[in-house]
């Protein structure tokens, strides 16, 4: 892949995917009102009530909220004490996001959004009675990243869970398009191997100087892995020998290992890379947008450093984290380039290996 171009020009065969990419697989991608939620669940300076008007403007959502099992008895009762001559819609809604906060009412509009992709399980009408969704099982991976960090007390807990909800969304878009089980069975997979890579560089980070991307490191490192998900959508098995199953395979009968193997082979077989498929799914998000090209030349982070120093120093650490999560016995070897940045940044191979080391025999989940 080449050096970024800042100024986004169109016509290389990358950029022909990534639009194709975008088309097939990104019919939908998160409305704003719930970007907007998310953003603002992240914002301390933002209070729960500072959400009326989101709700004023898309009555949708306020319907769908009003309708959530859990709350139907109190929404009732809420509305009995209001006289029948004064509209009750603000009363209930005030009291609504004082008893959930902002976390619950971002979790349960993400569901709501999710089934409205799927065309399911959502009333329509006034006198439909509840709406029973469990945030849990339609959004596992966002809030396994969240509560993981929240539990740890590690920063920047809710770019965790902006970074998980981009897993949770995959799974809802390959439930839509009836995708096959070894196509669905990659989300967990990468969704494994992106949380193992975030906890090294979570680690890894701690022990460097400040840096300006620090917020996005978790969640940059979460989601290196996404873009497999869609390789192995572009490139299904039937497409036998240049599908992405059989790529992978080839890798895994390699003596120097599955991973030393994609990295060498990925971008000389295949037409584009996962990373690359990874980094523009970081901008769909929008909250992950500013470190795209961090994902994407984690391979040639160098590449970065006249572009946007910060973004090379962001790059590196996934780099080093990618390498020594993945390398398998702990037997990672740095680069030329990871010597270098570990040079350059106080940081040392017995310490990477260690903090790698520790991230693997950490029980979660």
């Amino acid at each position: 892949m080449s050096v970024p171009d800042p100024t986004g020009q169109q016509g290389s065969p990358q950029q022909e995917l990534s639009t194709l990419f975008k088309d097939f697989l990104f019919p939908t991608i998160p409305p704003p009102s719930l970007l907007e939620l998310i953003r603002a669940a992240g914002n301390e300076k933002i209070r729960v009530r500072e959400l009326m008007p989101l709700f004023e403007r898309n009555p949708a959502l306020w319907h769908f909220l009003m309708k959530v099992t859990f709350l139907a008895n109190k929404v009732k009762d809420w509305r009995a004490e209001v006289p029948e001559t004064i509209d009750n819609s603000d009363v209930v809604i005030d009291r609504i996001l004082g008893l959930l906060g902002k976390d619950i009412i971002r979790n349960l509009m993400a569901c709501v959004t999710m089934n409205r992709v799927l065309g399911a399980n959502l009333p329509r009408k006034n006198k439909d009675t509840s709406l029973n969704i469990n945030p849990p099982d339609q959004l596992p991976f966002a809030i396994l990243a969240q509560e993981y960090c929240l539990e740890r007390k590690l920063m920047h807990a809710d770019m965790a869970f902006n970074s998980g909800i981009h897993y949770d969304w995959m799974n809802t878009l390959l439930n839509k398009r009836k995708a096959s089980q070894d196509q669905k069975a990659l989300i967990k997979e990468c969704f494994d191997e992106g949380f193992l890579i975030a906890r090294v560089a979570y680690r890894v980070a701690q022990n460097m100087r400040k840096m300006r991307f620090d917020r996005y490191v978790f969640g940059a490192g979460l989601l290196l892995p996404i873009g497999k998900i869609g390789m192995g959508v572009l490139f299904p098995k039937e497409l036998k020998e240049k599908s992405w199953a059989q790529l992978l395979a080839d890798c895994e009968k390699h003596p120097k290992g599955k991973f030393e193997a994609l990295c060498f082979y990925e971008s000389r077989k295949m037409p584009i890379t996962h990373l690359e498929i990874s980094g523009l799914m970081a901008s769909f998000g929008e909250t992950l947008r500013p470190v795209e090209l961090a994902i994407t030349f984690i391979e040639t982070p160098y590449f970065l450093d006249s572009l946007d120093p910060g973004l090379a120093s962001l790059s590196g650490v996934l780099s080093l984290a990618r390498s020594a999560a993945l390398t398998p016995g702990g037997k990672f070897a740095p680069t030329p380039f990871q010597e270098s940045f570990m040079s350059k940044s106080n940081l040392t191979l017995s310490l990477v290996k260690k903090v790698a080391a520790e991230a693997l025999e950490e029980k979660v989940g």
